[in-house]
């Protein structure tokens, strides 16, 4: 599998092809977004990483662009560690995942998975959820995508009275699921809503990544986040 690697401090673009080559990927790298896209546009990577904050063409327009030629490829961003407003940004590009500066090999590995897995699955896969009660616990098994436009679906999850009994409700996210700043503000939404009635929410397998964007949303002072358990 082909990963390209875009970032303008050269340490860094070192430290990623000394551990994706070990893990056997086949890694090329490009120093700024200009160099990059030309590169991507050559070889047609599976998987990108690309620094948010570059001169001339950064992050996030290398995520536009890389959208506009219609190839299948998982784009990363890089960020730096609390920079919020970006991570949301990239999430509304449809990034894969965003992982933050300095690279953590806990944090490679989760996104790397989150890519992979999100290769095999369709793309714009529809959000869908399945429900599961037991003795006043209620499972709800959560996989796609969650965004503006599956609302009516996610609320449907969550119907008045469907929670007269329950005390406590697992969100289960799908490996490859996927969450844009709509998205998150419906989970928010829903979980004050299930704290106000005294409902605890547990939250599971989050990528790290996604725990550190919940947790600067606010949504570990609702609610329980359990990071899944990625390979070191």
């Amino acid at each position: 599998m082909k990963i390209l690697v875009i970032d303008d401090e050269k340490p860094t673009l070192s430290m990623f092809k000394l551990f994706l080559t070990a893990y056997g990927y086949e890694v090329y790298t490009a120093e700024n977004g200009e160099k990059g896209l030309a590169l991507f546009a050559e070889i047609s990577p599976e998987i990108v990483f690309t620094d948010i904050k570059m001169p001339g063409i950064d992050g996030l327009e290398v995520l536009r662009r890389i959208q506009k030629t219609g190839i299948e490829s998982e784009v990363i961003i890089i960020t730096g560690h609390g920079d919020m407003e970006k991570a949301l940004e990239a999430l509304d590009l449809n990034a894969s995942d965003f992982i933050n500066k300095p690279v953590e090999r806990k944090a490679l590995n989760s996104a790397l998975a989150r890519a992979e897995k999100r290769k095999l699955m369709p793309r714009n896969m529809p959000f869908e959820f399945s429900e599961r009660k037991r003795n006043g616990y209620l499972s709800i098994f959560m996989k796609g995508r969650l965004t503006a436009s599956a609302e009516k679906t996610f609320i449907s999850a969550f119907k008045t009275g469907s929670f007269d009994d329950v005390k406590a409700v697992c969100l289960k996210l799908d490996d490859a699921f996927f969450i844009d700043r709509s998205g998150i503000s419906l989970l928010m939404e829903v979980v004050r809503n299930l704290k106000q009635n005294k409902v605890s929410v547990i939250i599971e397998n989050l990528s790290c990544n996604y725990v550190w964007v919940f947790q600067m949303a606010g949504i570990d002072k609702m609610a329980t986040l359990k990071e899944v358990q990625a390979n070191e």
